[in-house]
């Protein structure tokens, strides 16, 4: 066990209660949940094997359990992540693991992209491939990770999709940023839906992503937290920032003229043991850059 594990476990009986305590306080909002949305075509953008459901995964069962049909596009190839395997046999073993979350979350189809792990950008080819897939497809709500985050294939298949909408002028979805690394300032979030028949789902999927060295118990935590977002509470929710087309084009170029890196300012909240700190880092300034460029 290294010194920062240790100290780590050391603190975790006082930390623990103390993270819980603040984060219901700051999830505590008075909206109303989602529900018989009459969805019938979902598509999913997901840079990397598990951001399908890390993010919405117990949204994208309740869209399934509805009876929706529910498409995923993986941006990468899935070869760049913190792994023993080489590129190669951790392209094909989180492929393997999609292949269980299939069935788990109740996807309609898989498809991958195959740009390369950590170099994610809006080239004319990409657009053209998932221009071609929407107009296949026809989603009513498309999901993709937000342009604020610390992981920059995730900015920047924000930025794919906004671009893509551009050469799609006649076509209105709604466009829901789910969280990743990056928690919403809550003053941001619009849509939230009651995961608590689902959550199950959720947690089951994320033990099969045992490919990589990561944690989840951050956000599977950060589920029954957002349940505060809501009057009545319930157990457990995923939150989402939906704007229409236009808002979400404008929101990606207004950040993109900003011309921020943002892993330099913010931390995954993939641990519990460091939510406080990964929520809180810089949040004036995440809060601030909402704020102008919302709706």
């Amino acid at each position: 066990m290294s010194r920062k594990e240790l100290a780590m476990k050391v603190v975790r009986p006082v930390n623990s209660p103390v993270t819980k305590t603040l984060l219901k306080r700051h999830y505590n909002e008075d909206l109303e949940p989602v529900i018989d949305e009459g969805v019938k075509n979902v598509l999913v953008l997901a840079p990397h094997m598990d951001d399908e459901t890390i993010g919405p995964g117990a949204t994208l069962r309740k869209h399934a359990d509805a009876g929706a049909n529910v498409h995923v596009l993986f941006i990468t190839d899935g070869g760049s992540s913190v792994s023993d395997l080489s590129k190669e046999e951790l392209m094909e073993a989180r492929r393997a693991e999609i292949d269980e979350v299939t069935t788990i979350l109740g996807l309609t189809s898989v498809d991958y992209l195959n740009l390369p792990d950590g170099s994610v950008s809006s080239d004319p080819t990409s657009i053209s491939y998932i221009k071609e897939k929407i107009e296949r497809i026809q989603p009513e709500v498309i999901y993709t990770t937000p342009y604020i985050d610390a992981h920059p294939d995730h900015t920047h298949t924000a930025q794919l999709l906004a671009d893509t909408l551009k050469e799609l002028p006649n076509f209105y979805p709604k466009v829901r940023m789910y969280e990743i690394n990056c928690a919403f300032p809550p003053s941001a979030i619009n849509c939230v839906i009651d995961t608590t028949d689902q959550h199950g789902h959720k947690v089951e999927a994320t033990k099969v992503f045992g490919s990589q060295a990561i944690a989840f118990d951050g956000f599977l935590e950060l589920n029954h937290l957002k349940g505060n977002l809501v009057t009545p509470g319930v157990e457990t929710a995923e939150a989402f920032i939906e704007w229409e087309r236009g808002y979400f084009i404008n929101h990606c170029d207004t950040l993109t003229n900003m011309n921020y890196h943002f892993p330099k300012y913010f931390k995954q909240v993939n641990r519990t043991d460091t939510l406080l700190w990964a929520i809180f880092k810089n949040y004036a300034m995440k809060k601030d850059l909402y704020r102008k460029t919302m709706p």
